[in-house]
């Protein structure tokens, strides 16, 4: 699972080990580009990255590993006391370059830990224990797997050896003895390195389990031919008795339902930004109309900004930008179906620094606004990125289109009420 990320060329990253704040102050960008809103009121305190909704993750200190290795901790409801529950797992600056290193750990443990709080399927996967892909006893909340290495077809073939291998379902004999925890244990599978000195590792509760380990590594996953590591995380819960739901923590993300504005899903911490409204699809249209069954056979990754899924077609997350008559812009955050050489070329120029002035097609797969499903399937032109200061890109934007109706939306201003109606937060203003 690859992430849309770009190396700086005109400084190599530092190589000395971040001070604490300053990785989480990382993490913190990460998870809101992940999912904006979300880290809305946190604070950075002593190690800890603390949210106003009673969630928590905090930098432990290093045990094992070298300067560029971080032991985070999660804590999804800061209240209970005095031992509070967590789940740990680490990442590593492979090469010095922390935010990648951030971003892998929101893409994976953090996608758990922001789906514990929110349990809508927006961040992570739910699996019941008697499912195909389920851990007998267990609930699982399973994150997408992400690629680090060297090539990308060879990140995209081990993520898809990798989640086609079951290794939860197929390795759960020899290791659910080891689950301790009544609130939740965290699994973190790992496989990757150089041809002929290949890793697999699983880690509980942060502590490497030598027969999962082994249960890995006996499943006979590829080798790849440059180095490469894919690693993802798993949350298992206990089912009670009586085969109802588990427990979840008291807190939550606090972000807007899921019917929320046209169908669209607020981008913010639930309440709009009078200045800069945005929404965000948490799905495109063909996946959102699946049953859950059958979304998790169907999707092979799962990045955040990209899901791949059999039988249906590459999606990326794109920015819809729809002018106001009042001078704000109110951006949607939509998905967009790309052939697999387009998609293919797009990642190969953002790892090869060739992005800039790039242009690709690809049909809008979200009902957009007030405008509906008729822009379903209407052809896009996307481009536009922007370079951060982080050396991130900003995702694609929607720059034009020959479907008249959509080409109209993006040319001209539309009346505050129209495309908001009472969901403008300057209309409840005092």
């Amino acid at each position: 699972m690859f992430w849309i990320r770009r190396r700086r060329r005109d400084a190599e990253p530092p190589s000395d080990r971040l001070p604490d704040l300053e990785f989480l102050a990382l993490v913190q960008a990460s998870l809101e580009e992940y999912a904006p809103g979300v880290t809305q009121g946190a604070e950075l305190k002593g190690n800890s990255l603390i949210s106003p909704n009673g969630w928590a993750v905090a930098v432990a200190p290093p045990h094992h590993g070298g300067g560029h290795h971080y032991d985070l901790v999660a804590l999804p409801d800061v209240s209970v006391q005095p031992d509070v529950p967590c789940f740990l797992d680490c990442v590593v600056a492979m090469a010095g370059d922390h935010r990648k290193a951030a971003d892998s750990w929101v893409e994976t443990a953090g996608a758990c830990l922001l789906e514990l709080l929110d349990r809508r399927e927006h961040f992570a996967d739910h699996v019941g224990p008697g499912h195909e892909r389920g851990v007998p006893g267990w609930h699982s909340i399973t994150s997408g797997a992400v690629g680090l290495g060297l090539d990308t077809a060879e990140n995209r073939r081990l993520q898809t050896a990798l989640i086609d291998a079951n290794v939860l379902h197929r390795i759960a004999d020899s290791m659910t003895a080891d689950l301790e925890s009544p609130f939740f244990n965290g699994v973190k599978v790992f496989y990757g390195g150089s041809p002929g000195a290949m890793q697999a590792e699983v880690r509980i509760n942060g502590e490497r389990h030598e027969a999962a380990s082994a249960a890995l590594a006996a499943l006979d996953l590829p080798e790849p031919t440059a180095f490469t590591v894919v690693r993802y995380y798993a949350l298992l819960l206990p089912v009670p008795a009586d085969g109802g739901a588990p427990t979840y923590p008291a807190t939550s993300l606090d972000l807007a339902p899921a019917a929320h504005a046209h169908g669209a899903v607020c981008g913010c911490g639930g309440h709009l930004d009078p200045e800069q409204p945005g929404f965000a699809f948490p799905l495109p249209h063909l996946l959102a109309e699946l049953s859950d069954e059958e979304r998790v056979r169907r999707v092979r990754a799962d990045t955040g900004p990209v899901i791949i899924a059999d039988g249906i077609g590459n999606f990326l997350k794109v920015r819809l930008p729809v002018r106001l008559e009042d001078g704000r812009t109110v951006v949607y955050h939509v998905w967009v179906y790309l052939d697999a050489p387009v998609i293919n070329e797009f990642t190969e120029r953002v790892h090869e620094d060739r992005l800039s002035g790039h242009r690709f097609e690809g049909l809008l797969c979200n009902a957009v606004g007030p405008w509906g499903e008729e822009l379903l399937r209407a052809p896009v032109v996307l481009g536009g990125q922007r370079v951060n200061d982080d050396g991130s890109i900003r995702i694609p934007e929607v720059l034009e289109s020959s479907h008249p109706l959509l080409s109209k939306v993006l040319r001209e201003s539309w009346p505050a009420e129209f495309v908001l109606d009472d969901r403008d937060p300057r209309m409840h203003a005092c």
